[in-house]
């Protein structure tokens, strides 16, 4: 016959492996230790980024382009690098649902370096060096020079919008 201290110590194992099992599991990233600070400094960026869109001082043509964007969301990829992250870029120009992962569900891809990123969120006001850089965005040799977007894979008719985009705004 089992004991009255051995049944209470079976439950308390029972309900400790149980509690252990349904806990949560903290995610980990398989990105580098950078993508992760970036990441974070990215999350911060969004709210000032958001607070400042809306005043954004654009010429016709950069309004266009950034209208272009609204209503997407865009994986970001950082040449010569696998970090991508993700955000979804609302109808009202703001940034939500920042992701630190690609999304299946992307229209747009989004290309620049990790250095282009930490200026950005270095900036109190990220909104005109980020219409800068796509403007100025280009490829160059093996990596890009500011920001570059294209459709994502598959979404033809966003490749070719903005093939036309990239085109243009290299002519300007």
């Amino acid at each position: 016959m089992v004991s009255i201290t051995g049944r209470v110590a079976v439950a308390l194992l029972v309900t400790l492996a149980l509690a252990v099992g349904a806990a949560p599991v903290t995610a980990q990233s398989d990105q580098p230790a950078w993508a992760d600070d970036l990441f974070a400094d990215l999350q911060d960026m969004q709210s000032r980024y958001n607070a400042n869109v809306t005043d954004a001082e654009m010429n016709f043509a950069e309004r266009q382009v950034y209208n272009q964007l609204k209503g997407n969301v865009v994986n970001v990829y950082f040449v010569n690098t696998d970090v991508a992250f993700s955000f979804y870029m609302r109808p009202d120009g703001t940034i939500g649902d920042l992701r630190q992962s690609r999304r299946d569900d992307a229209s747009l891809k989004m290309e620049m370096t990790r250095g282009t990123a930490e200026e950005l969120v270095a900036r109190d006001n990220p909104v005109p060096p980020f219409v800068d850089a796509v403007r100025t965005g280009k490829r160059t040799g093996g990596t890009v020079q500011g920001i570059v977007i294209n459709g994502e894979d598959g979404k033809i008719v966003k490749q070719a919008t903005w093939t036309v985009i990239n085109t243009v705004k290299g002519l300007l």
